[in-house]
């Protein structure tokens, strides 16, 4: 299957995986990205769907050969997010993190703060994104409801009760 070969390309690019001997295994890109693969479908309602088995890391039918672009780019974003959490979570077990109950703070320190951004700008923020404009954009059940919504506590009574008015506009 050509997606266990395209994505996993992708997602060591974002996650910057791409030395001659790289941080994670194949067999583990893999994993992870039918981890996440099963979320996109969570979080999305696509064209296609796709058969996910996480225990021997298939997707049927394979999203590269239909091009399905916007689920092999959720895929590779939600991958590159898990993995970014998980560096984030060993570097915070590692580190340590320092927090403070009045007035709350919380500090990071070393290499941990610029993991903390990763995860605050990079390929989670980016997923996040994609999803929420896949989502209005392909909406298609939309309607407005535009009243003169006053509020829950609105009585609609105290209209003829107002002294002020010059005129009923029930008549």
């Amino acid at each position: 299957m050509s997606w266990k070969k395209e994505i996993p390309i992708i997602v060591r690019t974002l996650i910057n995986d791409l030395s001659d001997i790289p941080t994670y295994s194949d067999e583990r890109i893999l994993q992870v990205v039918t981890v996440a693969a099963k979320y996109v479908q969570f979080d999305v309602v696509l064209d296609h769907k796709y058969v996910i088995n996480v225990v021997n890391p298939t997707i049927t039918p394979d999203p590269t050969t239909d091009d399905d672009s916007i689920f092999i780019s959720l895929v590779s974003l939600k991958t590159a997010c898990i993995i970014d959490q998980s560096v984030l979570r060993t570097k915070a077990a590692a580190e340590g993190i320092r927090a403070a109950l009045g007035p709350a703070s919380l500090s990071v320190a070393g290499s941990l703060a610029g993991i903390r951004m990763i995860i605050e700008e990079g390929p989670c923020a980016a997923y996040d994104q994609l999803v929420s404009h896949w989502d209005v954009k392909e909406a298609t059940a939309i309607r407005a409801v535009l009243s003169p919504f006053v509020g829950n506590k609105f009585d609609p009574r105290s209209i003829q009760l107002n002294p002020y008015r010059s005129r009923d506009i029930y008549s």
